[in-house]
């Protein structure tokens, strides 16, 4: 067991004498003491003081720090850190663009204080209640999905009547609840993928919907295949199968079509374009393929 003094302490942690001080006193460390009331500081004693100098290097509070220290889930907590990070960078810049546009507008600050508030509203807080609405990865695919739409002006009186009816659902929905084994089978499928994986999926599913014809033509039988799989029994006794009807249920009980969706087509005239589109392709899929997906409905 190797013991160093606090001195070479301070050394390979980059950490001063003070700063150690303050962490002990904060219930960061549990150090040992010899008979001549000298701290013994042991290898994990090092490695916990390394972790908490990274972590306050990124502007994490003491509190968070010791949470941290102490879960068992490091890599959970550490991501919802980043989600908050990632919300603050997105005020900040929200905030520095309005105040861009008041110096450059000949408009006093009584006259654009709705145009600024419409403007802060409508390009933050929405994006950040989907976050909080639906945590973790699906939530992470929502803000992915649904931000590139939420970056419109709310230049009339419906846009911003329906901007207040989301964020009012979004307040509300109830949060999406799992049984255990589909919460770790979400986990191992999605805890995977990086924001540039959903973002690939996501402009995968644009591409598609752009030209369905050729998608068709291209995947021709990897749909069938699919298809095929869709309608066995081995889909419909699988963790993905039960993971989709959990989801369409909680969409459907929670207003996520009836709110959500339809005040999404007037808050964002480009959203309202996507969705004219994804029912086209829809229904051109299913002009080729609906006895392929639905043969008992034939």
């Amino acid at each position: 067991m190797i013991r160093m003094l606090i001195s070479e302490v301070m050394k390979t942690c980059g950490l001063t004498k003070k700063a150690i001080n303050y962490y002990e006193q904060q219930g960061l460390l549990a150090l040992q003491y010899d008979h001549n009331g000298y701290r013994k500081f042991e290898e994990k004693d090092v490695g916990i003081l390394k972790v908490i100098a990274v972590l306050r290097k990124l502007g994490m509070s003491i509190s968070d720090i010791k949470t941290i220290i102490m879960s068992g889930d490091r890599r959970k907590l550490l991501q919802q850190y980043k989600a908050q990070k990632e919300m603050t960078i997105r005020q900040a810049q929200a905030q520095y663009e309005c105040l861009q546009y008041l110096l450059e507008s000949d408009t006093s600050l009584e006259e654009i204080f709705h145009e600024i508030d419409d403007r802060l509203e409508g390009t933050v807080n929405m994006k950040d209640k989907l976050l909080q609405a639906f945590p973790g990865v699906y939530g992470e695919y929502l803000y992915i999905h649904f931000g590139k739409f939420l970056d419109e002006k709310l230049d009339n009186g419906d846009k911003i009547e329906a901007y207040h009816r989301i964020v009012e659902f979004l307040d509300q929905a109830d949060p999406l609840e799992l049984p255990a084994d589909l919460q770790r089978y979400v986990t191992d499928v999605f805890e995977s993928l990086s924001k540039t994986d959903l973002k690939e999926m996501d402009e995968a599913m644009n591409s598609a919907i752009d030209d369905i014809d050729r998608f068709i033509a291209e995947h021709k039988e990897t749909l069938v295949s699919y298809a095929l799989y869709r309608n066995s029994k081995e889909y419909e006794s699988s963790p993905a199968y039960r993971l989709q009807q959990a989801l369409l249920e909680f969409q459907k009980t929670n207003g996520y079509y009836d709110v959500f969706i339809v005040n999404m087509k007037i808050v964002s005239d480009s959203y309202r374009k996507y969705q004219e589109k994804l029912q086209a392709a829809n229904e051109r899929f299913l002009a080729e393929y609906a006895d392929t997906f639905f043969p008992s409905e034939q």
